[in-house]
């Protein structure tokens, strides 16, 4: 009994360790993304301006974003405006929904925010959008075992208001879910500082809130790190989730993780925050372990 026991452990470790095994055709794909498609978007998020949420700043940056989309190909059926109010603040969500092939109903939500205050937010968070939007040109056409929704938030940077409603109000409607979340993983403030060595990113795990979904944040967060040095040249260290669009998420039961920057820049949230100072390799860099890391959350294709 010890013997088979023993065998039936090395065998799932071995499953475990085959499911983030080096997959070419994954690889294959993070290749295809191009370092002047990054410039190009962080360049064009520049120009929207101040994207502070209830503006029409705001609102050109959603419109934007839905461009974009309609560019690569999805259809008005996959893309949703989700509008939320708080006060006489009114802004709206993007949400894209790509389908898909054994798990229709359970969804990877990758996320980030396009809201900005003081400044047009090129890292924070240009970046994120930028990645997210080269992601899902890039895996359009591919398919994936999971659903993924990707979701650009507004809201933000005044307080989560964007996810909350999300999360509250469209995950769950009168307390019972309406939407099954594999996981989800957030992209927030990952362009860097120009004229820093850039070398590491931050991969967020859950250490506080509700202790029911720490042990699996921290595995998907473990995963999350393999899929960025298998994927990318960087190296990859964890840091506490906080301050992001996940915590709307998180106070949900969700399983949560994402990117941020290893080395701060202090310049989010102040006129500074441009495309001047933006390390674009380092987006370019994160832009390949966060389509590495989507095949793997999703089960793309191999």
């Amino acid at each position: 009994m010890k013997k088979i026991t023993a065998l039936l452990l090395f065998s799932l470790s071995t499953i475990t360790l085959n499911a983030q095994a080096f997959i070419q055709s994954y690889q294959d794909r993070v290749n295809l993304l191009k370092k002047e498609d990054i410039i190009s978007n962080l360049k064009e998020f520049e120009k929207l301006g101040i994207k502070t949420t209830g503006s029409l700043e705001n609102e050109n940056a959603l419109k934007w974003i839905k461009e974009k989309y309609l560019s690569f190909g999805y259809s008005e059926d996959q893309i949703e405006e989700d509008p939320f109010s708080v006060g006489r603040l009114k802004s709206k969500n993007l949400i894209i929904t790509k389908k898909g092939t054994v798990y229709p109903d359970k969804y990877v939500i990758i996320c980030g925010h396009f809201d900005s205050i003081n400044g047009p937010g090129v890292n924070d968070n240009g970046s994120g959008t930028s990645i997210m939007l080269e992601t899902a040109k890039i895996l359009k056409d591919i398919s994936t075992e999971y659903s993924i929704k990707f979701i650009h938030f507004s809201g933000e940077e005044q307080g989560l208001y964007g996810s909350r409603h999300f999360a509250n109000e469209v995950v769950f409607q009168n307390k019972t879910r309406q939407i099954d979340i594999k996981m989800v993983f957030n992209l927030d403030q990952v362009g860097g500082k120009k004229g820093m060595f850039n070398d590491t990113v931050f991969c967020d795990e859950d250490q506080g809130g509700s202790s029911k979904n720490n042990a699996a944040s921290t595995q998907i967060t473990k995963e999350l790190m393999t899929c960025t040095t298998l994927y990318s040249p960087l190296q990859a260290k964890t840091d506490p989730a906080e301050h992001s669009d996940y915590i709307s998420f998180e106070k949900k039961g969700e399983i949560i993780t994402g990117f941020f920057e290893y080395l701060r820049s202090d310049l989010p949230h102040t006129a500074d925050d441009t495309f001047a100072n933006t390390d674009v390799m380092y987006v370019f860099n994160i832009g390949k372990a966060t389509i590495g890391a989507l095949q793997h959350f999703a089960v793309a294709n191999k």
